[in-house]
């Protein structure tokens, strides 16, 4: 029996291959969030288009339950992010952050402020200016848009340098930001600590 079809947008966290016949597509969408549907490979000697990581895509989606589960029926693509390729730092980081989010939003649940979230930091990630500081400020968003203390709790017991150093990242503007790559990932693997240790998010 047929399940419900809709049709949704959305970003490619992931792309991995499910037997012979299927990839398993998983997408972010800003009104279902996390979603995984289930896309036929295409036939040899044809000339289809599969989708890539980061791709914004429109898809029809055949639902077979209410767990966000479906079997994709059609797929465009609207955007590709092919910049993203030529840094690999920048790709590494995106992928990192596209695993946590798979890891810990819910399906069929609206995802508005994690989709927006997302396009800019694939934005700036595709320009490689600060791919670093982009990641922190995402992770330090998340937590804190989760409800998780990270600015009372962490920031405030962080040293007057630290959190000067801190608040820099935060603040400026990614394409006005001059700091340090490593001061940069020092401080992504104290908040890291900070996560792992105090929330519940999956890293």
């Amino acid at each position: 029996m047929a399940g419900q079809t809709v049709q949704l947008k959305g970003i490619i966290l992931k792309r991995e291959a499910s037997g012979e016949q299927f990839h398993r597509i998983h997408i972010l969408s800003p009104d279902h969030g996390n979603i995984m549907g289930m896309q036929r490979r295409p036939k040899p000697n044809t000339r289809a288009t599969m989708p890539d990581l980061f791709d914004e895509v429109e898809v029809v989606l055949e639902k077979k339950n209410d767990d966000g589960f479906g079997f994709i029926k059609e797929l465009t693509i609207h955007q590709r992010r092919r910049g993203l390729a030529k840094s690999f730092i920048a790709l590494e980081l995106a992928c990192e952050w596209s695993n946590i989010l798979m890891n810990n939003l819910p399906r069929n649940f609206e995802a508005q402020s994690h989709y927006k979230l997302l396009v800019k930091a694939l934005d700036a990630w595709e320009k490689r200016i600060n791919p670093e500081a982009v990641f922190f400020k995402c992770l330090f968003l998340y937590a804190h848009n989760e409800g998780y203390p990270v600015k009372s709790d962490w920031f405030e017991g962080l040293t007057h340098q630290e959190r000067v150093s801190i608040a820099s990242i935060l603040n400026t503007p990614i394409a006005e930001l001059q700091v340090e790559p490593e001061l940069v990932r020092k401080r992504i693997e104290e908040l890291k600590q900070y996560i792992m240790h105090h929330t519940d998010i999956l890293l």
